[in-house]
């Protein structure tokens, strides 16, 4: 091999490499590429997760509409059940426990009634249409002195059984603790709670809403019984990959996303972000898309 050939075959290889900078170009379109792809992703895997969400209600409707046509009225507020671990009886509520599957062990038990005791048990078929794929809990779940610190970020599947919450009640007490208080809302006279009520009751099934997630409603967290001691606050999990609760909404990123069922039977979700941080103690007048309540006429 003659040295000029050889120097040819290097010339030639140097000519064929990438340089530095086109390598660093190449990558810097892979991350803009990448970069203008993520967003795309992650708005995928939410409408999917919204979708299964959506499919969970929709089975909880013909649930809830089986047991309508065998009762003639909407589920109680609350059961009386024996309570596991004490054998007391005990009034419990369906607020967060309509369906679904049994709750964790003392203290949550105490509080959630076993899932063959909830109203939608006989009806339900798999459990699962009772949990959120987007459920990171809220501190709800520990409104009780023995609950522990730890389950804090143990989502409401896994402490009550259920992800989703039954309309037989609306709202956090008032809190005077603030300064400034939160402002109140224009909360007319109700007619009372849905619960027990006959399917006739209520005037527009398309609008009024049966089961929710904890974004579209404020919660309230009990930190004793004896005083009786509590505090508000206001939670999110739909759609939110960060803090899940806030004493202020006003200071919460606008996430106050929630599937909706209603009466009727169909299920959609919605942005109840407006009412919430706009009027954060009673974002219940009714609207072109909901109605929480029927007020006394």
């Amino acid at each position: 091999m003659t040295m000029s050939s050889h120097t040819e075959r290097k010339e030639r290889a140097a000519d064929s490499a990438f340089t530095l900078v086109e390598l660093l170009t190449v990558i810097a379109i892979i991350g803009t590429l990448a970069s203008l792809l993520l967003p795309s992703l992650s708005q995928a895997k939410i409408r999917t997760r919204d979708t299964q969400c959506l499919n969970n209600f929709k089975q909880i409707g013909i649930a809830h509409r089986l047991y309508l046509d065998e009762y003639g009225h909407f589920a109680p507020a609350g059961i009386r059940e024996t309570n596991p671990p004490t054998q007391f009886l005990t009034n419990k509520s369906v607020f967060a426990a309509v369906g679904g599957t049994n709750p964790r062990s003392y203290p949550y038990n105490d509080q959630y009634p076993q899932a063959t005791n909830r109203p939608l048990y006989r009806y339900q078929g798999n459990p699962m249409i009772f949990r959120c794929p987007m459920d990171q809990g809220h501190r709800g779940d520990l409104d009780f002195p023995h609950h522990q610190v730890a389950d804090a970020k143990i989502s409401a599947w896994e402490t009550a059984g259920c992800s989703y919450l039954y309309n037989v009640q609306l709202g956090a007490p008032r809190d005077d603790t603030r300064t400034p208080p939160l402002p109140l809302g224009t909360l007319r006279s109700a007619r009372g709670s849905i619960s027990r009520q006959p399917e006739t009751w209520v005037e527009k099934p398309d609008r009024f809403i049966l089961m929710n997630e904890p974004p579209a409603q404020p919660l309230d967290k009990v930190l004793s019984r004896r005083p009786y001691v509590w505090i508000n606050y206001w939670t999110q999990w739909h759609r939110n990959r960060g803090r899940t609760d806030f004493r202020d909404p006003r200071i919460a990123p606008a996430l106050f996303v929630s599937p909706v069922l209603f009466v009727d039977g169909h299920a959609a979700v919605h942005d109840f972000s407006a009412s919430v941080m706009t009027d954060p103690y009673y974002p219940y007048e009714e609207t072109k898309d909901w109605q929480w309540y029927q007020p006394r006429n």
